[in-house]
C-alpha cells in the first residue's frame, strides 16, 4: 500500500469514526431528550464555537417532523456546558432549578433547544469569564454577526421550522441582555423574546466605537415581536427593571412581564418556554410600516441594507419605513442626541419596487430646511438606491409627479416647559408635502396608542400644501396623560387629503410627573470641585464650561448640581426653553454604576449650552432628575425636582471642542460649538520627535510646526456646510507624529486654546 493510499485510508477511518461517535451521540435513553454537546467552525469568528442542543425525544424516531427552535443565551460566569464554578444557577437537566428546566421542557414539548456559547477570548488571552463581548467591549467579535451563522448552521444540519414565526431567543442576566439586544436586532429573524433577570443596560458595539445600549429606548424594533421578563423579588436587577418595564410596558401593548419568588435565576422557565411556543402559534403580523434603530454602521433588516461612514459611537435610526419613503437620521445617543450630518448614508430597498423603472425622489433636511429632488431607476432586482447624510431627513418616493406624500414635520409643546403628567398640553403639530404635487383639504386626526391618554381636540385642518412645503395646523392639539409613573406615551396622526389619500404615523411624548421645586442647587459653569461619582465615589474636576462664578451666564455650559449628605451630584436637567441648546447642541456624559452594583447601568446628567441671544433676566425652569445608592445591593433611587435659574451677564465663554479625529485620508474633523457663532477654529500640528522613534524607520528631516484652518463650508474635505463639524483636508503634509494644539474664537472674540490628548500620526499626503 502506498503512502498516499495510507494516508486517504487514515483520513476516511477517523472521519467515519467522528460519524459513528456523533451518530452515538444522538441516541436517546428512553423518553428523554437528546442532549449533545458539538461545535462547528465559525468564520465570523474564524474558529470552531461551541453548542448545547437539547433535541426532543422522538427526534430520531420520526425523521420526517421539524421543530421550532430557541435559542438559549447563559449568564456571567458560565458557559454552553453550565457555571464555571458553584452555578448561580444550573437549569440544564435533572433536578436543577428545582425540576423547572430546559430538559424537562424538552422532554414534553416539541421544540428544539440551543444553548449558545458566549465565550469571547481567543485561547491566548487571560481568562475572561465575561460573555458575549458586552459591558465591556473588549475584542472585535460581534455576537450579532455570529448569531446570524449559527442560526444558518442549525437550519441546514437539524431538523427545525426555520423560518422567524418559529424561532426565538432567551436567556438569563447577561444572556438576557443579550436576548433582547438580538430581538431588536433581527425583528425579520425572530418572533419572541424571553428574559430572565436580563441586564438592561450595557456598553456595547464595535469596539472602537461602542455605544451605550438600553433596552428601553429599542421598543419601536420590538414591535412584531413577543417580549416578556421574568424576574425575582430578591434580584439585584429589580430596580432597572422597574424603570424597563415603566418605558416598554407603556408603548409595547404586547409586552409582558412577570415578578416570582426568587433571585437572580432563571425563574418561571417554564411559563417562559410556554409563552414562546404560544408565540409560534400566534406570531405578531409583520408590519406594514416600520421603525427601526441600530448601533452599528452597517445593517440590513426587513430586505433593507444600510451603510454609512460613521465611525464614532452613534445610532442609525429609520422611521415609518414604507414603500412611499422614510424618515432617516443618525444621533451620538438616544433619544434626543445630536444629528450626524456629517456621517454619509446609503439606504438600499427592499426589492419592493418595478425592475427598471423611473421613481422621483425627494430629500428634505428638517433641522437645514435643504430640500433635493431627483430622478433614480430601480435595479434588475426592485431595488432602490438613496443616498444621504446623517440629519433629519424625509424621503419621498413616488412613481409620478402628481402624488403628494404627506407626512409629520414635528411637533411642539406650546404652553408647559416640558410635558407634565395630568396637565392639558396644547400641541403644535407641522404637516410637511414631501410628495412632488399639491395637496389640498388636508384633515388631521390624533388618537392615543397608550393606556391614560386623554385627547381633548383631537382634529386639525389645512386647505392647501405645495410640494416641498411644510406647513403648522390651524387647531392647536389639547392632550392630557392620566396615567402617573410613565415617563413616555405613544399617540397616532392619521392624515387625509381631499383626493382619498391616507397616512399614518406614530410619535412619542415624554411626560414627567409633578415635582416641587429644589431651592438649594449650585451652578456649575467652569469650576474646578468635588462631585459624586460611581454613586459613592467621588472626583475632583472641571465641571461646565464658563468664567466659574456661579451664575448662568449666556454661552456657558452649565451643570446643575444638587447637594445630598454634604455631596455634589450632578443632574440630568431638561427643558423646551427655545435658548437651551442652540443649533442642536445637546451634551450628556454619562457615570457608570458598574463598579458599584456591578450591573451595568449609568447615571447620565446633561450639560446644557445657554444660547449668546438669551435675554438679560431670562428665566428657564428645568426638569432635573439624579440618582441616589439605595440601601438595596442595586438599588437606585431616581430623585426628580424643577430648578430655575436667571440669566445674567454677558458671553465670555469661548467656543468647546466636543471631540476630534483624523480620518484615514488626513481630513481632520472637530465638533465645535458655541452660544453664538464659530469664527474660527485653527489647529496647529506641533511634531513630537520622541513618539516619533520607531525601529526600522528613518525620517529624512523632522517636519517644521504648522498651522491649519478648519472650516464648516462645505469645501477643502468639509463633508457638510453648517453643521457644527469643521474638517480640513491636508494636502502635501509630511509623514510624521504630530501633538496638536487647537484655537477656537466666537464672534465676541472670545477664544481659546488647548492641547489635544493624545498624538496622530499623519502619512505623506501628496496627492497623484
Amino acid at each position: 500500500m502506498s503512502v498516499k493510499t495510507l494516508v486517504i485510508c487514515l483520513v476516511i477511518s477517523i472521519l467515519f469514526s467522528g460519524m459513528v461517535e456523533a451518530q452515538s451521540d444522538m441516541q436517546s435513553s428512553g423518553n428523554r431528550p437528546i442532549i449533545k454537546d458539538s461545535y462547528h467552525y465559525s468564520t465570523v469568528f474564524a474558529g470552531n464555537r461551541d453548542y448545547r442542543i437539547f433535541l426532543p425525544p422522538d427526534y430520531e424516531k420520526n425523521s420526517n417532523k421539524r421543530y421550532p427552535v430557541i435559542y438559549f443565551f447563559h449568564g456571567w460566569a458560565q458557559r454552553y456546558f453550565g457555571s464555571w464554578a458553584d452555578g448561580y444557577s444550573d437549569y440544564d437537566m435533572g433536578d436543577e432549578n428545582n425540576g423547572d428546566n430546559i430538559e424537562k421542557f424538552v422532554k414534553e414539548n416539541d421544540v428544539i433547544i440551543i444553548k449558545v456559547d458566549g465565550r469571547n477570548q481567543f485561547s491566548i488571552d487571560e481568562l475572561n469569564i465575561t460573555p458575549w463581548n458586552v459591558s465591556s467591549v473588549m475584542t472585535f467579535r460581534q455576537f450579532p454577526s455570529y448569531f446570524k451563522e449559527l442560526v444558518n448552521y442549525i437550519d441546514t444540519h437539524y431538523r427545525t421550522i426555520s423560518d422567524r414565526e418559529h424561532r426565538a431567543v432567551s436567556g438569563l442576566s447577561m444572556g438576557g441582555f443579550m436576548t433582547f439586544w438580538l430581538a431588536a436586532k433581527f425583528p425579520d429573524m425572530i418572533s419572541a423574546a424571553g428574559s430572565f433577570c436580563g441586564s438592561s443596560e450595557f456598553m456595547a458595539g464595535p469596539v472602537e466605537f461602542p455605544v451605550r445600549y438600553a433596552h428601553a429606548e429599542m421598543y419601536d424594533n420590538l414591535k412584531a415581536v413577543h417580549v416578556r421578563l421574568n424576574n425575582g423579588t430578591r434580584d439585584r436587577l429589580r430596580f432597572y427593571h422597574r424603570d424597563q418595564n415603566r418605558y416598554m410596558g407603556n408603548v409595547l401593548p404586547q409586552y409582558q412581564y412577570h415578578v416570582y419568588d426568587a433571585s437572580h435565576i432563571t425563574c418561571g422557565m417554564g411559563d417562559m418556554f410556554s409563552y414562546i411556543l404560544d408565540a409560534f402559534e400566534n406570531p405578531l403580523p409583520i408590519p406594514d410600516q416600520w421603525d427601526y434603530i441600530d448601533i452599528y454602521p452597517f445593517f440590513d433588516v426587513w430586505g433593507y441594507k444600510v451603510e454609512t461612514s460613521r465611525n464614532q459611537a452613534g445610532f442609525t435610526i429609520l422611521e415609518d419605513v414604507n414603500k412611499e419613503g422614510f424618515k432617516f437620521s443618525v444621533r451620538n445617543f438616544l433619544p434626543d442626541g445630536e444629528l450626524m450630518p456629517n456621517i454619509s448614508a446609503k439606504v438600499v430597498s427592499a426589492p419592493i419596487y418595478q425592475p427598471y423603472q423611473q421613481y422621483y425622489i425627494t430629500d428634505i433636511d428638517i433641522i437645514n430646511d435643504v430640500k433635493k429632488n431627483y430622478v433614480t431607476n430601480a435595479n434588475e432586482h426592485g431595488e432602490l438606491t438613496i443616498e444621504t447624510n446623517g440629519s433629519l431627513h424625509q424621503i419621498g418616493i413616488a412613481e409620478s409627479t402628481e402624488t403628494p406624500i404627506l407626512c409629520m414635520s414635528g411637533f411642539a409643546i406650546d404652553n408647559m416647559p416640558w410635558a407634565v403628567t395630568g396637565k392639558v398640553l396644547s400641541l403644535s403639530i407641522g404637516i410637511l408635502n414631501k410628495g412632488f404635487s399639491s395637496a389640498k383639504d388636508i384633515s388631521v386626526e390624533l388618537s392615543p396608542l397608550s393606556e391614560g391618554l386623554e385627547i381633548h381636540v383631537d382634529k386639525g385642518k389645512l386647505k392647501h400644501l405645495t410640494s416641498l412645503s411644510k406647513s403648522e395646523l390651524k387647531s392647536k392639539f389639547k392632550v392630557t396623560n392620566t396615567k402617573e409613573g410613565v415617563d413616555i406615551a405613544k399617540l397616532q396622526v392619521k392624515i387625509n387629503d381631499g383626493e382619498g389619500n391616507s397616512w399614518q404615523e406614530e410619535f412619542e411624548i415624554r411626560f414627567k410627573d409633578p415635582v416641587e421645586e429644589i431651592p438649594d442647587f449650585k451652578i456649575a459653569d467652569g469650576v474646578k470641585m468635588t462631585v459624586v461619582k460611581a454613586a459613592v465615589d467621588s472626583v475632583t474636576e472641571v465641571v461646565g464650561s464658563g468664567n466659574g462664578d456661579g451664575i448662568p451666564n449666556p454661552g456657558e455650559n452649565i451643570v446643575i448640581l444638587v447637594e445630598e449628605e454634604g455631596k455634589y451630584i450632578r443632574t440630568h436637567a431638561q427643558t423646551l426653553n427655545s435658548n437651551i441648546n442652540p443649533n442642536q447642541t445637546h451634551i450628556r456624559p454619562y457615570d457608570p454604576w458598574q463598579e458599584y452594583d456591578h450591573i451595568g447601568g449609568a447615571a447620565k446628567y446633561s450639560s446644557p449650552l445657554i444660547s449668546s441671544n438669551t435675554p438679560q433676566g431670562e428665566k428657564i425652569h428645568f426638569y432635573t432628575e439624579y440618582w441616589i445608592p439605595g440601601d438595596t445591593s442595586g438599588e437606585h433611587i431616581t430623585k426628580k425636582g424643577s430648578v430655575s435659574i436667571v440669566v445674567k451677564g454677558s458671553d465670555k465663554t469661548a467656543p468647546q471642542v466636543e471631540w476630534l479625529q483624523v480620518l484615514t485620508n488626513d481630513r481632520i474633523e472637530a465638533r465645535v460649538y458655541d452660544g453664538s457663532s464659530v469664527e474660527k477654529v485653527e489647529v496647529t500640528l506641533v511634531p513630537n520627535k520622541e513618539k516619533s522613534t520607531m525601529r526600522y524607520i528613518k525620517w529624512e528631516s523632522r517636519p517644521e510646526t504648522f498651522t491649519v484652518e478648519l472650516v464648516d463650508t462645505g469645501k477643502n474635505g468639509d463633508k457638510v456646510a453648517g453643521d457644527g463639524v469643521y474638517s480640513i483636508r491636508l494636502e502635501d503634509s509630511p509623514s510624521y507624529f504630530y501633538d496638536l494644539d487647537i484655537t477656537t474664537a466666537d464672534k465676541y472674540d472670545n477664544q481659546m486654546t488647548l492641547r489635544w490628548p493624545g498624538t496622530i500620526y499623519l502619512k505623506n499626503t501628496q496627492r497623484p
